[in-house]
């Protein structure tokens, strides 16, 4: 039986370190190429902002850190399928546009639920901060 230990597996990262490290440039690389993902982190800080001000519970800073973070992992998630598809189909390929169409449909998805969310949170927190409701 072979030995499933990491130190035998080039590929393997030998320390927490490095795995942060190749991460850390992961969430670089997806910034600097997706517009969407520069749109989504701008939003996420907006939101966190205006929430800081409106007193939220628990379980409301709960869900807004949840929808806010749950449109980015999406969003990353979109733009690794995107570029496996690139890569082994460089070419227009009709399968190939279905993926990457279902892909950007689960993150308008969730970016709908967040909107949501975030509107059942604090538009009503946003109406009483200032004297509308």
């Amino acid at each position: 039986m072979r030995d499933k230990n990491s130190k035998n597996k080039p590929y393997k990262n030998r320390t927490f370190f490095d795995s942060f490290r190749y991460a850390y440039q992961g969430v670089c690389t997806v910034f600097q190429e997706e517009r969407n993902m520069r749109f989504h982190v701008l939003t996420t800080i907006v939101v966190l902002l205006v929430s800081l001000f409106l007193s939220l519970s628990i379980s409301e800073w709960l869900w807004i850190f949840l929808v806010c973070f749950l449109v980015i992992v999406m969003e990353i998630w979109n733009t690794v399928i995107e570029n496996t598809i690139d890569m082994f189909s460089p070419d227009y390929h009709p399968l190939a546009k279905k993926i990457k169409d279902m892909a950007a449909a689960a993150v308008l998805f969730t970016s709908i639920f967040s909107v949501v969310v975030g509107a059942i949170i604090l538009l009503p927190k946003v109406l009483v901060f200032f004297h509308l409701y």
